[in-house]
């Protein structure tokens, strides 16, 4: 990747929740903003620039104020060696005439590789894009989207219903990467989560840093899916490190401790704040993503005119009859109780507030969907919270795997 010396680099009855998000309760306890956080990863591109033009002293004049203001910056202190390195004999490469072993010379060169490609992205300003993920948010103040191949995690904002970007990060996953599917294979799950506690990093063993964020994983797709597994963390890192390889956990997705610090703000575990853990990001422009936000809410009001209509049949045809509701029921009998159920109504009207809506990473065409339902009938009322996973079938239908 870099060489060294001359070579160097030579709205409707669905209501979508979007201009009042709940209110946030701020920080979690202990954990608040750190400033140098910003600083880290500048300065090693810094670094990295001045090489590729073959500037070794101003690069190592920048690598050694780096390793002074972050002394566990193993980046720094890989690069400030290999800068000496090429100043004495000349060196081909990163790591080069490092004693470390391979195995880290490789992961310390996916993570110099994983920052440099994100400089890249800003400079083709992706960054005032939209992850095709977030269709709705709801009145979720903040959601996290991880771009697990690209090393890097995204925080947006709720304003007024549309998702703007406010911080990103360099990422660490599962040292064999992600789609998790077993307990102990090493990976990241791909999906659809929630912050769902936190701990204090006093409680925890030194590798887990600063604090950890758990997610719910397994979900109710995951179960489906006969995945097992448990324990998958957002957290920090051991003391002694500053930032992990790329691939370097158990599973966890992993800031280092400043930027742990700094992402507290944004997570709020009552809340449950989603999380969606990529397999690879879409990037869509505010008009796209406006018509894709459009085009998911007129499948879910379609939904709801059908149940008004009393067609039952037409209602039916919503939902997918094989391994109907994940396999915890059967679709013949739904049929039954919501055939008997209509006779008895003269009219069903039905409210929606959607909480939330992505599209789910990793599977062809889905989406999950959160949403709070006002039922009106001429013999019952309430309201109750759903969550539906939607599949679009090979003819091109949408229909509900699971709805519950």
């Amino acid at each position: 990747m870099f060489m060294f010396r001359v070579a160097l680099f030579c709205y409707l009855p669905i209501v979508l929740l979007m201009a009042t998000p709940a209110s946030h309760a701020g920080p979690t306890p202990e954990l608040h903003a750190y400033s140098a956080n910003s600083e880290y990863e500048p300065e090693v591109l810094a670094i990295l620039e001045d090489i590729k033009v073959g500037q070794l002293e101003t690069a190592l004049a920048k690598a050694e104020a780096h390793i002074s203001k972050f002394p566990r910056s193993q980046i720094g202190h890989l690069l400030k060696a290999d800068i000496l390195q090429s100043l004495a004999i000349g060196i081909s490469d990163i790591g080069d005439q490092s004693p470390l072993p391979q195995v880290n010379l490789i992961g310390f060169k996916h993570q110099l590789r994983n920052r440099w490609n994100h400089k890249a992205e800003q400079d083709q300003d992706v960054h005032n894009k939209i992850p095709a993920s977030l269709i709705a948010l709801g009145d979720n103040p903040y959601v996290l989207v991880a771009d697990m191949p690209a090393g890097r995690l995204y925080v947006y904002k709720n304003t007024s219903g549309t998702p703007k970007l406010v911080r990103d990060y360099y990422l660490t996953v599962g040292s064999q990467g992600y789609g998790k599917q077993i307990e102990g294979d090493n990976k990241t799950p791909v999906g659809v989560y929630e912050i769902n506690d936190y701990i204090e990093g006093k409680k925890l063993p030194d590798l887990y840093g600063k604090g950890a964020f758990p997610v719910n994983y397994p979900n109710l797709f995951d179960r489906y899916r006969k995945r097992t597994g448990y324990g998958i963390w957002l957290h920090g890192t051991p003391s002694d490190t500053y930032a992990r390889s790329p691939w370097a956990s158990e599973g966890c997705f992993v800031l280092s401790n400043d930027d742990l610090l700094d992402i507290a703000k944004y997570l709020n575990p009552e809340a449950r704040t989603p999380v969606v853990l990529s397999d690879g990001v879409e990037w869509l422009s505010p008009e796209q993503h406006q018509q894709r936000q459009s085009e998911f809410l007129q499948v879910l009001d379609q939904w709801r005119k059908d149940w008004e209509s009393l067609d039952i049949d037409a209602l039916s045809a919503h939902y997918s009859k094989d391994d109907f509701n994940f396999g915890k029921s059967q679709f013949s009998d739904w049929y039954k109780k919501k055939s008997a159920t209509a006779k008895a109504k003269t009219f069903v009207q039905l409210q929606l507030k959607v909480d939330s809506l992505f599209a789910y990473p990793g599977e062809r065409d889905m989406f999950v969907v959160k949403f709070r339902q006002q039922y009106l009938s001429n013999n019952f009322a309430n309201e109750t919270q759903k969550k539906q996973y939607w599949r679009r079938d090979e003819l091109g239908r949408w229909r509900i795997l699971y709805e519950g």
